[in-house]
Formats: C-alpha cells, structure tokens, sequence
C-alpha cells in the first residue's frame, strides 16, 4: 500500500536521512523515533506530499504519490505540531469549517456529541484563543473521529499536552484505526508504547 523508496533530504549540509526505505500496508502503525532534529516531523511531511525529498519517491498503491496526487490527498489524514485551528472561532465552528474541506459532511448533532465525547462539551461555544494547550489538542485531534474514509494517517506527536484520560482516548481511536485495515505513521516524546502494535523507525 505505502512503499518509502531511497528517501533522502538534507538541510543545507546537514543530511537527516539518506537512503530510507521502509513498507507499509493495512493495519500497519509506525512509530518514528529520533533525537530533536533528527527529520522526523520532514519524513512525515515527505510522506504526507506536503514536503518534496531530494532523492527517493512515496508509492501510494504502486504509483508514485506525486504523480497521483488526487487519489493520495484523498487518502491522506496529516495532523501536525500546529493544531490548524482558527483562533477566533468556536470549536464547533472550526469542526464545521474544515471538514468539508477534508472531504467529511457530519451533522452539527454528530460534531456536538464529537466534541462532548472529547470532554469539551463546557467550552465548545467558546473561542478556540480561551482554551488551554490541552483543549486545543483536543479539539483538533476530534476530527479524527470524521477521518475514517482517509486510509492513511500522519500524525505529529499528537498526544502533546494531553492528560492521561485524553491519551487513552487518542489510543484506543489510534488502534480502532489500525484494526479497521488502515495505516498509521506518528511520532511521540510518550516513553511508553503508547501503540503497542507500532513497529519503530529510527533517524538517530
């Protein structure tokens, strides 16, 4: 489903990764580990099509992903350090905001009880600028629970600024992803196995 072929980038002089090749297919999950600035959060991008390698090419179903760019950006659910939310808006507005735009159409019913399974049922009326680190993470990471028609998540340190009761939520989402046949490639500072199915890439 996913081939990594001879990737390789560099950032000036400073090589992060050469020669990378790793494969994936359904139900796979990845756990990328590095030192801070080892590449990880350019590999997820690479692999995301947001990043371009400078050697080496991302198969998506056995075409190269740049050369399939609508059948892959339709496959592809990325979610980064930056939580991609308008501040000024509401959690209920920014849910309704951009997942059409993620090709998903659920109902103001299903985004409020979304947003109330997430325990953000007392703030999701309020601007996304007067919620904690952690409610943000939340709210952001409540589009998961629309993202299941994307095969392939990427998903950089999600579980940042998450208490414990939030962390095991995002698990059993992450493994319920990976169950159901789809593909999961994140990175996280957790010391634990957070994923216990996760294989493990290294960039150190």
């Amino acid at each position: 489903m996913l081939q990594i072929q001879n990737l390789s980038f560099a950032r000036g002089k400073n090589v992060l990764f050469e020669n990378l090749n790793f494969s994936m297919t359904e139900g796979d999950a990845m756990r990328v580990t590095g030192s801070n600035g080892s590449g990880k959060t350019t590999l997820l991008r690479i692999v995301s099509g947001l990043c371009r390698p400078d050697n080496g090419a991302v198969v998506w179903h056995g075409a190269v992903a740049q050369k399939n760019e609508s059948e892959f950006v339709r496959s592809v659910n990325f979610l980064g350090h930056d939580d991609g939310l308008k501040k000024q808006l509401t959690a209920t507005e920014n849910l309704k905001l951009m997942l059409p735009l993620l090709g998903a159409s659920p109902t103001d019913i299903e985004i409020s009880a979304a947003l109330d399974a997430a325990g953000l049922e007392a703030v999701k009326h309020k601007p996304v600028m007067n919620m904690s680190a952690g409610q943000k993470r939340r709210v952001a990471l409540t589009r998961l629970d629309f993202m299941r028609h994307r095969v392939l998540w990427v998903l950089d340190e999600p579980f940042t600024s998450l208490d414990v009761s939030a962390i095991s939520a995002l698990v059993v989402k992450l493994r319920a992803h990976i169950e159901s046949g789809g593909v999961l490639i994140f990175t996280t500072h957790q010391d634990f196995d957070v994923v216990p199915e996760a294989s493990s890439l290294s960039l150190d």
